[in-house]
């Protein structure tokens, strides 16, 4: 077990709580953060739904292209309860204790990668299941998965931000990143957790992981050609 050192202070009135661990960890969630998820969960309804992500929204939004945002926040309101965050933090710090050592080794050994040091967790019972902002920030979706299931999507979002600088230099497309990230995770964690369904042309990703890996930068570099144009049909 990792050695640790916990404490909490008010923000701007916000409650933070911080996990000093190999890899640190705080975790924020309160309204005014659930309503924002909420806004831009509806501000990307067409990319949502292009690439058939699943997604919630509080109950009671009737018109998803015009919600104002004190009817997105009395919603929110109804629905707030602080209990149920609490308890989703207390299990994703007890499952990271036993995972942050390794992700950092992960971390180090991953050429070109970009060095983790602290991760702002914010939690939510809306918008798709995860997400990330470079540097440092995940957003996690807490509902309909039972809290010691949670680590998996903080392992993944982890993942996308040590990789997203080479995203963004090499132009990676939306699937092959989520194949590249779900590839590290089925190796470094021997199949422990299950991979998501990527179209067929993203899967010509497996052969340059498995040549290259480590070697991130390598491998960012050479899948960022992979398209549905110019990879074959793959016939099962």
């Amino acid at each position: 077990m990792c050695q640790r050192i916990f404490f909490v202070y008010i923000k701007n009135n916000v409650i933070i709580t911080v996990i000093m661990i190999v890899i640190p960890i705080k975790f924020q969630f309160n309204i005014e953060s659930e309503v924002r998820r909420v806004k831009n969960t509806l501000d990307n309804l067409d990319w949502l739904n292009k690439n058939k992500y699943r997604f919630l929204l509080p109950n009671g939004i009737k018109d998803l292209k015009n919600t104002d945002i004190e009817i997105i926040r009395k919603l929110v309101e109804n629905e707030y309860n602080l209990e149920i965050y609490q308890t989703a933090e207390k299990a994703i710090v007890k499952s990271w204790e036993g995972n942050s050592d390794l992700m950092k080794k992960i971390n180090q050994k991953m050429s070109g990668s970009f060095a983790l040091d602290e991760i702002n967790v914010i939690l939510t019972k809306y918008g798709t299941q995860g997400s990330y902002t470079v540097p440092n920030f995940i957003i996690i979706n807490i509902s309909n998965i039972p809290p010691e299931y949670l680590i998996k999507i903080v392992i993944h979002e982890s993942f996308h931000l040590m990789i997203e600088n080479m995203i963004k230099k090499y132009s990676v497309g939306h699937w092959i990143k989520e194949r590249v990230v779900d590839l590290i995770m089925d190796f470094e964690f021997k199949s422990r957790f299950k991979m998501q369904p990527v179209p067929d042309w993203a899967l010509a990703t497996d052969a340059i992981f498995k040549e290259y890996y480590p070697n991130l930068s390598l491998i960012i570099e050479k899948v960022a050609d992979i398209s549905p144009e110019n990879t074959p049909t793959i016939i099962h």
